[in-house]
């Protein structure tokens, strides 16, 4: 993979520098030498690293939930199966397949 000597050098800087610089830029030059890329070994392991941020950032927005935020939220849940308001399991699938499905 032939590599340009300003993404090497924007890789190994440390975090705080790469935050200040064009988040744009960065990733549109990421992109250009991405396109360059021929090595499956070498997709398979970005695709794994994009894969392992992405659960990182997830596992980060986690937060415990407060015992009067369960009180409200099953509150909220036995009001919507008493106002039978609920839907199927296969319209729910239906809903969220339409809605991230482009």
């Amino acid at each position: 993979m032939h590599c340009s000597r300003r993404m090497i050098v924007t890789f190994n800087k440390p975090k705080h520098i790469i935050r200040e610089m064009d988040i744009h830029a960065e990733k549109e030059l990421i992109k250009s030498e991405l396109d360059k890329v021929e090595d499956i070994h070498l997709v398979e392991a970005i695709k794994n690293m994009l894969a392992f941020g992405m659960a990182k950032r997830y596992e980060e927005s986690l937060k415990p939930m407060s015992e009067g935020a369960f009180y409200k939220r099953n509150e909220e849940s036995q009001k919507t199966i008493k106002d039978n308001q609920l839907i199927s399991q296969t319209k729910a699938r239906a809903y969220f397949k339409r809605k991230h499905a482009g």
